[in-house]
This record gives structure tokens, sequence and C-alpha cells, in this order.
């Protein structure tokens, strides 16, 4: 009897101390709950997410300097765009597999390298196909650089503040495109485009800091006991192909947005508007710092009000601003630039929570990996699609990009408003 009562009251200390720590970690301010490690862990996937943006923002920015010197039309450039997007899909799922079998620290490294490899070589390149080659490998370091980056990110970081860094994580995406717009304005007009992209190259140095300072978060045994007591077959029976259909499908609208706003503004900027390489700088930077706003905002309402209604209000709040945006009422394109930032450019601040949560850690690196790739494989035509709407059927910069950005970004927050059934019932949160 009185060891029983014993046995009662320590479970009941037990909780009592573990409410008390719950209570105690709510109470501080959420940058103080993660570890060294955690951070390290954040800072080495920010910086390459960074590092990505700057790496494929550059081409955006240069591509009329790329058209004249090669002799060919921004509808071919933007095939280019297509070719990186869809082997991102490649690089995305080989990546994955490393990741769930190795760890996700390796295949983070291997991208990094990568990626400043084709940069540096694309600086050299002789002609136009060459370009094409190099950039279509850069896509396969690009899509493996996120997939190891979030996974190793989300895995490591405290579940409480999780939304809030998923935004900030990929808001990394603006700082990076900010910083290709300064450089640019720069650089281009002095040294050339070719200048940019041996910039691009000198990131190589950071596997590393990464291979030495950043801790794994991929846990082998556990993984491999959870294959075992949760296969990949007895998953699926709970709804994984839904939440593998599902989420690519909000992943394609997620770029289709992005991607629809921002791939021919540059372009937009110095041929319809007749801005110069500087006035293009300061309006990308516009956007970019709206967005890197944005992205913030979107993961902490997420956090506060789920994903779909912070999507919601960031896509249906970039609709009024869609017309100042492409310059329809020239005094107001900063307003428009901005506002296409902290709406428009928002909604992707919400992928790593996402698919990060969708799926168990035995099979998460494959499926993160598939579901974000196959996303950009669905949104990869997008781009060259504008341009040839454009260049062929009569539309104008400003009217395609309103038309296919603003679609895109209703359609996502539907999908997320309508989700599943299947897929409401989550993963376990990622942990490593």
């Amino acid at each position: 009897m009185h060891t029983g009562e014993g046995e009662t009251q320590g479970l009941a200390g037990h909780r009592g101390e573990a409410v008390a720590a719950m209570t105690q970690a709510q109470a501080q301010p959420w940058w103080r709950e993660p570890g060294r490690g955690q951070w390290l862990s954040f800072l080495a996937a920010w910086v390459g997410w960074v590092m990505d943006a700057f790496d494929f923002t550059i081409y955006l920015l240069v591509m009329p300097e790329m058209a004249r010197e090669f002799g060919v039309g921004v509808t071919a450039l933007s095939g280019s765009i297509t070719l990186t997007l869809l082997l991102r899909l490649i690089g995305g799922l080989a990546a994955g597999s490393v990741a769930d079998r190795w760890g996700r620290k390796l295949p983070l490294m291997i991208s990094v390298v990568w990626l400043a490899l084709c940069d540096g070589a694309v600086a050299m390149a002789p002609t136009f196909t060459w370009v094409l080659v190099l950039r279509t490998l850069f896509g396969f370091g690009m899509g493996a650089e996120w997939t190891s980056g979030a996974t190793l990110a989300m895995e490591n970081w405290p579940e409480r503040s999780r939304g809030i860094a998923s935004g900030i994580l990929h808001g990394g995406w603006a700082v990076g495109y900010l910083l290709a717009a300064v450089v640019s304005g720069f650089v281009v007009p002095v040294w050339g485009w070719r200048a940019l992209f041996i910039i691009a190259a000198v990131p190589a140095l950071l596997a590393f800091p990464i291979r030495f300072l950043v801790p794994e978060s991929f846990d082998r045994a556990k993984a491999q006991a959870e294959r075992q007591a949760n296969s990949l077959r007895g998953f699926s029976g709970s709804g994984l192909m839904t939440r593998l259909v599902w989420g690519s499908l909000v992943m394609a609208f997620n770029f289709g947005g992005y991607y629809g706003l921002t791939s021919l503004y540059p372009v937009l900027l110095k041929t319809e508007l007749g801005m110069t390489t500087q006035g293009v700088s300061v309006l990308v930077t516009i956007v970019n710092v709206g967005m890197l706003l944005g992205t913030a905002m979107c993961g902490a309402l997420a956090s506060r009000l789920g994903v779909a209604k912070a999507v919601a209000i960031a896509a249906f709040g970039m609709l009024p601003f869609l017309p100042l945006y492409v310059g329809l009422a020239p005094g107001l394109l900063w307003l428009g630039a901005f506002a296409g930032g902290l709406f428009g450019a928002a909604p992707p601040g919400i992928a790593p929570l996402l698919l990060t949560s969708l799926f168990p850690a035995s099979i998460r690196g494959k499926c993160v990996g598939l579901v974000f790739h196959v996303g950009a494989f669905l949104a990869a035509f997008i781009p060259m699609g504008m341009a040839a709407l454009v260049e062929h059927a009569g539309f104008t910069h400003s009217q395609v990009i309103m038309l296919v950005g603003g679609l895109c970004l209703v359609a996502m927050a539907l999908a997320l408003l309508l989700r599943p059934r299947a897929t409401l019932d989550e993963a376990p949160a990622p942990t490593h």
C-alpha cells in the first residue's frame, strides 16, 4: 500500500518537474532556448541557403547582358532556368537518400563545394552552350543543399519556435538575393557579368566549418529501428502517397508564385520600365528586404494560427499590390516592390516547417527532397513559358507577372485551406 502511494507520489513529482521545466522554457524568449549546437546547425543551413539564392539570382540579374554577349533571346536564357530547376529534383532525391543513410552533414558539404565549382566555371564559359550545361549541373547541387540543410536545421531546432525558425531559414533566400542585387549594382557596370560568378565561387570554404563545428542531427540507430517498426509500406497505409502528392502540389504553387513574381522582374525593370542596372539593384533590394520580413512574419503566424491561415494572409494580401509591383503607378513602384517581398514572397517561409513535419525521420530526407523538388519540377517551365508569352503571344512582362504570380499564390492558399484529411494526422515533429 505504502509502495503504491510512493510510486504515485513519485510519478506526480516527475510530472510536476516536467510541467515546471516546460513552463520555464516557454517563459524565456524563443531565441534563448536553442543551444550552441542547434544554432550552429541552423546557421549552416541558413548560410547555405543564402549562398544558393545569391548564386541562382545573379543569373536573373544579368540575363540581358548575357543575351547581348551570346546573341540569344531571353526565352533561351529562361530555358536555362527551367533546366536548373529540373535537375534540382535529381539533386534533392540523391541528397535525401544519402542523408537518410549517412547523415545530413555529408550532402550539405558536398553541395556547397559543387555550387562553387559550377559558378567558377560559368565565369569562364566561352559559349552559351557551356552556360546552359553548367547552370543545369548547378541545379543538382542546389537541390541537394536545400534538402540536407533544411532537414538538418529543423531536426535540431526546438519545437516551440520551429515555425519562426522555418521562416527565418527560408528568409535567407531574401538575404542572398539582396546581396546579389547590391553586388551586381557595383560589379557589373565596372567588371561585367562574369565577375559575379567568380565572387559566387568563394563560399566553397564553408565546407570546412560545417565539417568540424556543426553537429549531426541524424540518429542512424534510431532511424533503423523506426524503419523496422514502421516500414515504408506500413506508413503508406496511413497516407504517405496522399502526403507526397498533396505536398508536391503545394510546393508547385509555392514555386509558381515566387518564380511568377521574380524570374522576369529584373527584365521588366530594364526593358519596359527602362531602368539602369543600379536602379534595378535598388528595387530588387527593396523586394528582398520585404521578403526577409515577410518570411519571418509568415513563420511566426504559422506558429500561432497554423500554416494555412498564415499563407492565406500573405497570398490574398499581395493581390491589391500587384499593379504597383509591375509599375502601373510608377511613383509607387517602391511600395509595390516592398509588398511583393512582404506578401508575395512570404509563403515559401513555411516550406521547411511544413515538409519536415509530414514524414518520420527514417524516410524524411528522401520524402522532403522528393516533395520540395517535384514542386520545383512542376513549376520549372513557368519562367520560360512567361518569356514565350511575351515574345510570341503579345503579352507584356507586367501582364504575365500579375497573371501567373497572382494565380499561383491564390492556388497555394486554397490548397492549404482545403487540406486533405489524410495529411492532418502529421508525422511526429522532426527530432533527432
